[in-house]
């Protein structure tokens, strides 16, 4: 028999947010006797994408092919984000739940870009063209036209300017989430699909702003609350809130940062980028590749030793004096034994607990937040899963036991987990399915 699952991704909500959501009226009325874990160890670096991966597919970041939310380049991140599913190296969710029948639907999940086995699909993908629309946005994104008539009649709550613009203006919140939930909501009355991941980054962007804990993440879980109930209101009126099983996770935590630094000027200063009069790049030997709180060093040639030695050497000298920020030098062997974490990097540095790393190679060598990009808020992530406030993993439906609650699960536990309840299987995954909240 098959079974439902919705499972709703609060982007950043952690451990401390779970205990005000309780007080609040939709999350006490819905989650009443449910499931949990208390905090989830998410993967490194924990920033959204890998996150997100791991979560689908049950699979560590050395295995997912997903390192970070950008493809490496030394140029603009803003069109090398990791939007497009095909470059997932393994088998996840949607995959095992299609091939056995179930209809699957994800809603602003990261990375399930033109995903073959997802029947309705609104990727989180930002409008990167100049004369993109929401619709030639969301068509290339892998937008049946099922979704398109959705995401064409709720667009009208979005200003006018997200319509026909570029990520600036169309990621704007909380507009851009009250057209994902109406959208979610428009599905779930309209197609009741049977296996729906739904992925939302208010609290995210509202730490990123204004820091960690504070009045705007407060008002920004009361609007969590209101959109989770608005979906638990359409799957009651689609018949079928009683038979599906709801689980609310989230990706990583957040903590306050005081500056921002750019370790490519140091590399620059030692020979290993040169910038041309204007500060362009103009060749490298090393480049550091920014994930806010860590920072991955590419060397252009992988093969090059005098070099890797010369950098390395270089940056465990930096990372003793103890002012530039990073308070550990992982090389690639270290950080995927200790991790999972691999790709084409040499290094990883590790933040000092109040440092985040960009990618400039221009001076100053430091300089405050700007809340223009997730690197460089109040706030942000991407340091190592045991730091900081932690994210959650929250279940009530008919395959969950009731008030069962667990310390600590890795991330990769998640998908099969689901697997389980769903009757599939993920032979890939390195989790394994938490049996004791399972009914």
């Amino acid at each position: 028999m098959k079974k439902r699952l919705l499972v709703f991704s609060v982007d950043a909500m952690v451990r401390e947010d779970v205990e005000y959501l309780k007080t609040q009226p939709n999350f006490r009325k819905y989650c009443e006797g449910s499931s949990e874990v208390k905090t989830i160890r998410t993967v490194y670096p924990s920033v959204t994408y890998p996150a997100h991966v791991s979560m689908a597919t049950g699979c560590y970041p050395d295995k997912t092919g997903i390192s970070s939310n950008f493809a490496f380049t030394i140029g603009s991140k803003e069109e090398t984000w990791n939007w497009f599913h095909d470059s997932v190296k393994v088998g996840d969710i949607f995959t095992a739940a299609k091939a056995a029948g179930y209809s699957t639907a994800s809603l602003f999940w990261p990375v399930t870009g033109c995903h073959p086995d997802i029947d309705y699909l609104m990727n989180e993908y930002w409008m990167p063209n100049p004369d993109d629309t929401l619709e030639s946005s969301f068509r290339r994104a892998g937008s049946s036209d099922e979704m398109i008539t959705i995401i064409k009649k709720n667009e009208g709550l979005l200003p006018p300017s997200h319509v026909k613009t570029g990520r600036l203006n169309m990621m704007i919140w909380p507009e851009v989430d009250n057209f994902l939930f109406a959208c979610a909501c428009d599905l779930i009355r309209g197609y009741k699909p049977e296996v729906l991941f739904v992925h939302n980054g208010s609290i995210d962007h509202a730490r990123h702003e204004f820091g960690a804990f504070n009045e705007k993440v407060t008002e920004n879980l009361q609007r969590v609350d209101a959109w989770f109930g608005q979906m638990m209101a359409a799957l009651e009126d689609a018949g079928v809130l009683d038979e599906t099983n709801i689980v609310v996770v989230s990706d990583h935590g957040q903590m306050d940062l005081a500056r921002i630094i750019k370790p490519n000027v140091f590399l620059a200063d030692h020979g290993m980028i040169q910038l041309s009069p204007e500060g362009r790049i103009v060749d490298y030997k090393a480049y550091c590749f920014s994930n806010a709180m860590s920072t991955m060093v590419f060397l252009k040639d992988p093969s090059d030793r005098k070099t890797y030695d010369e950098v390395y050497t270089l940056l465990k000298a930096m990372c003793e004096e103890g002012i530039y920020g990073f308070g550990k030098v992982y090389t690639r062997e270290e950080v995927k034994d200790k991790e999972r974490l691999d790709g084409d990097f040499a290094f990883v540095l590790e933040t000092d607990g109040y440092t985040s790393f960009s990618d400039s190679c221009r001076r100053p060598v430091f300089n405050n937040t700007d809340i223009s990009d997730f690197r460089f808020g109040r706030a942000t992530h991407g340091y190592l899963p045991d730091k900081g406030p932690q994210p959650v993993f929250i279940a009530k439906g008919p395959g969950f036991k009731r008030n069962v609650t667990l310390d600590r699960r890795p991330i990769v536990d998640e998908a099969p987990t689901y697997a389980k309840l769903l009757g599939v299987a993920l032979p890939e995954a390195d989790g394994k399915a938490m049996d004791e909240l399972l009914a």
